[in-house]
């Protein structure tokens, strides 16, 4: 009788563990997936932090550009090269010879 019962534990400890890994198998994909996808948000999430961020920028430099004429001339000298009638301008070019 000891042998059986023993026999029956051992047969409900193998079910057990069968269905845990059929189970285990059928949601290993779906873990893998929600993991990946949770990679790709955060991935997102940043980008839209730096767009954000550069959309902050650029709405500045607008409204610097529409209200303050020092702005303008800083941005046409630097970007654009112009210069006031009767300046100089010195422009550097370094050597790539070594």
């Amino acid at each position: 009788m000891d042998f059986w019962k023993f026999f029956h534990r051992i047969l409900l400890l193998a079910c057990v563990g069968l269905v845990v890994a059929i189970v285990a198998r059928l949601y290993w994909p779906l873990m893998e997936r929600q993991r990946v996808l949770r990679a790709r948000e955060a991935e997102l999430r940043l980008n839209i932090q730096r767009e954000a961020e550069t959309l902050r920028m650029l709405k500045y430099k607008q409204e610097k550009l529409q209200e303050d004429p020092r702005f303008i001339e800083k941005i046409a000298r630097e970007k654009l090269g112009y210069a006031k009638p009767g300046e100089t301008i010195f422009r550097f070019v370094e050597d790539d010879d070594p």
